[in-house]
């Protein structure tokens, strides 16, 4: 299981009031985050209340990157557990398009033991 690193989380109610257990709940869902992307700066949750239903937009900030979710639902607990699922998705796909940036041990210049085998060969007879 990986460590999880904390970074600061703001909360910011529009229109609402977020008592200090929504504020709990959202502050471990986001550091649940850090599971995913080890380097995030921090992260920023609005709660916006539109007549009936509840906008939720989470904004994480990674080195060189700010990734933006958003979700809107007439249920509070399910656009908060929405757009961080969203942003949860995110940080995995920005994660593997950083690992998959390196070289596969199959393919690497220094790594290729089949040419040193043959060259070998060659001198020898």
């Amino acid at each position: 299981m990986a460590k999880a690193y904390d970074f600061d989380v703001t909360i910011t109610c529009r229109h609402n009031d977020c008592d200090q257990k929504l504020k709990d709940s959202i502050i471990h869902e986001m550091l649940k985050l850090s599971r995913y992307h080890t380097h995030i700066i921090d992260g920023s949750v609005i709660i916006d209340k539109k007549n009936s239903s509840i906008k939720v937009e989470v904004s994480v900030r990674v080195p060189g990157l700010t990734i933006t979710a958003a979700n809107e639902d007439f249920n509070q607990a399910k656009a908060i557990d929405t757009a961080v699922e969203k942003a949860k998705r995110q940080l995995k796909k920005l994660k593997s398009k950083v690992v998959d940036h390196r070289i596969p041990p199959q393919q690497h210049p220094i790594l290729e033991l089949g040419d040193i085998k043959e060259t070998d060969a060659t001198e020898q007879s």
